[in-house]
């Protein structure tokens, strides 16, 4: 099946119409309206109050780009494959040439969304698991190798740290959250969303919410991503020196309740493409992924069903990918 690059490559690099595979039906209304989030500071003596507040009202808010090495952030968004000094020629290509190399990689990997009509390409770019700290690369030419992996070492260590605690946050052991998580992956995805031509007539990415843990996106400053606050859509603005922070499914699960994950969409437009990275924490395929119970009483009782992480991933993304898909008991 032709992705995204297919099409792009066939205009020239610049699409002139909407492809009727991505067309949306309802299309979407203007937002100019724009989220209030909080900025988590974990160098302030408030950070675990502050993280635990934005967890349980926000599901979203921004963390500084300090946490996960500011240099390594923007050479990823640069297109660096390498942040060492000895590769200066990497570290100031020009947008075109990073938005091209993003969908080669999209062409030779996964374009793995492009069937429900997302106007976007995502290749894998790291893959980082808590056994022993052992990485997983996907196989591409050795220019793209090592894209990622200092990054993706770093987001492993925050999501950890915030995983502890959130978990004391919960009223829970520390290490509560990990044991659940079992062996942790954190996957890192760039996401290209193309300019387009009639931005009503598309979307980046529907509305859903993530199947994992913790997300961090690190995003140029076109800005595009959206979230939805009861039934009204905001724009996430784009903050310089900042990640945005959501929760997913699985901590919704496990805090049956207490941490929400939130819808949100990514919008196109007609003047720019857009890049992004995110990093999706989640717990091991095979964690059984139900209310700690800890947090189960006849006063609370459990919200949601009990499932292996496996067959969650599975439903969603044979099944329906759109919306919330945390099951309720």
């Amino acid at each position: 099946m032709a992705g995204i690059k297919a099409f792009v490559d066939s205009c020239n690099g610049t699409l002139d119409s909407v492809p009727d595979r991505y067309m949306m039906p309802n299309g979407a209304a203007d937002v100019s309206r724009y989220a209030v989030l909080p900025i988590v500071d974990l160098a302030s003596k408030s950070f675990e109050r502050d993280l635990v507040d934005a967890c349980a009202k926000y599901g979203m808010f921004y963390v500084s780009f300090q946490e996960v090495s500011f240099s390594c952030s923007t050479c990823l968004l640069n297109g660096c494959t390498s942040c060492s000094a000895q590769e200066p020629r990497h570290s100031h290509r020009g947008r075109d040439e990073v938005c091209s190399r993003v969908l080669q990689l999209a062409q030779r990997g996964q374009d793995a969304v492009l069937h429900r009509g997302d106007l976007h390409a995502r290749p894998l770019l790291h893959q980082h698991d808590a056994f022993e700290g052992r990485e997983a690369r996907v196989a591409r030419p050795p220019p793209d190798r090592d894209v990622g992996s200092e990054y993706a070492r770093n987001i492993f260590k925050l999501g950890k740290r915030m995983l502890l605690v959130m978990s004391e946050g919960l009223g829970l052991r520390t290490n509560r959250l990990l044991e659940a998580f079992e062996d942790m992956v954190l996957l890192t995805r760039a996401n290209f969303y193309p300019a387009c031509p009639n931005p009503r007539q598309a979307l980046g990415m529907e509305g859903h919410t993530d199947s994992g843990g913790l997300t961090f996106v690190l995003q140029d400053g076109v800005g595009g991503l959206q979230l939805k606050q009861g039934e009204d859509w905001y724009n996430v603005r784009p903050l310089e020196g900042m990640l945005v922070v959501n929760m997913g499914d699985q901590l919704e699960v496990l805090s049956n309740g207490r941490y929400k994950s939130i819808l949100h969409r990514v919008m196109v437009n007609s003047k720019s493409s857009r890049l992004s990275v995110g990093a999706f924490l989640g717990p091991s395929l095979d964690a059984e992924i139900s209310p700690i119970p800890e947090l189960v009483s006849q006063e609370s009782p459990a919200k949601y069903r009990s499932r292996t992480y496996r067959d969650y991933m599975h439903e969603v993304y044979t099944e329906h990918f759109s919306g919330k898909n945390v099951y309720v008991a």
